[in-house]
């Protein structure tokens, strides 16, 4: 339908109402148009709708990651100029050092990496010669029960262990003399020495393949290991096992190689200790330095089983001095060796460890009466991660 609509007063010419209207001004009886939007309203109207259009397009970008649409930038409120933050420390996947070898007393290997972990275990040790004991001989064994921990804060692990001893011993001379029946065998429920330590490591390519660092260990001599013995004019006298404090720096190198995870550790150990009595006679404790040398693989070709060696070797630095009243040869050119083999199982955050250690020289047993940990050991440990 057309509607007639005059263009001006007393005028025949019309138009059509549409989209446009009649214009009288150009020519007069003649017919134009114009636009109903005037110029105005379009300068108004069109950068609402720009506007709006890039907010949606803002919305759009906030509410998705940052390459899931083409076009959205990342934004920044930091002013022009001000320089970026530093990058954050590296922080070390934890899962992948579960893998590594079971450090087990020894003394015990230093990890490049471990994750925040409580453990428990329980082991056996055996020493067939303990003339490495003053004016003691015979053989020993050790029923050991430990709980450790260690706590990973960046780049540093902190380390604790606190055993409790059930020793037996069976002594075939006191004094270089033949014990009592009622003194030859013998048990003793103890505390153990209190071992805190701290490692430090960091990555020295970007992946795990080289990990390196420093280490530092100390053994305070908390033991209260004691057996009482009889002797020939009627008196009772204790026999307190020798107070050593262990000190332990240490190199610390190792690395993971897809299933394969590799450590090595060199340093030195610091035997020194007090000096004490038995009966009416002094004893002189001697000061023992050590060259400790470890080097220990695993391999786990699945997630929830694995297997692993370590050798370590323990080798003496200086000489003892004679002392008076003493033996002290067989405190001089030690050369221990000793090599465990162990199974490692996991499931979940949790880990179980069965470890072999067997001393493969005869200064183990000097060694493993220091240390306290014998010249063959077995141990069975549970661990729970924390990551």
């Amino acid at each position: 339908m057309t509607v007639a609509a005059f263009a001006s007063a007393g005028k025949r010419d019309f138009c059509r109402v549409e989209t446009t209207t009649c214009d009288v001004e150009p020519l007069r009886g003649t017919r134009a148009s114009r636009p109903l939007l005037s110029g105005k309203l379009v300068m108004f109207v069109v950068p609402l709708l720009v506007a709006r259009a890039a907010a949606a397009a803002n919305a759009a970008c906030e509410g998705a990651d940052d390459d899931s649409i083409d076009g959205c930038e990342a934004t920044s409120d930091t002013p022009e100029g001000t320089p970026p933050p530093p990058p954050p420390l590296p922080t070390f996947p934890s899962r992948s050092a579960r893998y590594y070898p079971p450090p087990v007393d020894g003394p015990a290997l230093r990890l490049p990496e471990t994750p925040t972990r409580l453990y428990v275990d329980g082991s056996y040790a055996i020493v067939d010669d303990l003339t490495a004991l003053p004016y003691i001989a015979g053989r020993a064994g050790n029923f050991r029960a430990a709980l450790g921990a260690s706590w990973r804060w960046r780049r540093f692990t902190f380390e604790g262990q606190l055993p409790v001893n059930f020793t037996w011993i069976d002594v075939s001379s006191v004094l270089n003399m033949p014990p009592q029946m009622q003194d030859q065998k013998q048990t003793a429920l103890s505390l153990g020495d209190l071992t805190l330590g701290a490692i430090w490591t960091g990555r020295l390519t970007d992946g795990e393949g080289l990990i390196a660092g420093f280490a530092l260990r100390g053994r305070l001599a908390t033991h209260t290991t004691r057996f009482d013995f009889h002797l020939a004019d009627g008196t009772l006298a204790a026999f307190v096992v020798p107070y050593y404090f262990h000190i332990e720096p240490t190199v610390v190198v190792g690395g993971a190689l897809g299933p394969l995870r590799y450590v090595m550790n060199q340093g030195a150990i610091a035997l020194v200790g007090p000096d004490g009595n038995f009966d009416e006679q002094h004893i002189t404790v001697p000061s023992i330095y050590f060259w400790d040398a470890h080097y220990a693989i695993s391999l786990a070709p699945w997630s929830f089983l694995g297997a692993s060696v370590e050798l370590a070797t323990m080798i003496q630095l200086n000489r003892v001095a004679p002392i008076e009243g003493q033996d002290v040869t067989k405190f001089n050119d030690i050369r221990a060796v000793w090599i465990a083999p162990a199974l490692q199982a996991h499931a979940g955050a949790y880990r179980f460890d069965a470890i072999a250690r067997f001393g493969l020289s005869r200064s183990q047993a000097v060694t493993g009466v220091l240390e306290y940990v014998g010249t063959h050991s077995f141990t069975l440990r549970a661990t729970r991660y924390f990551d």
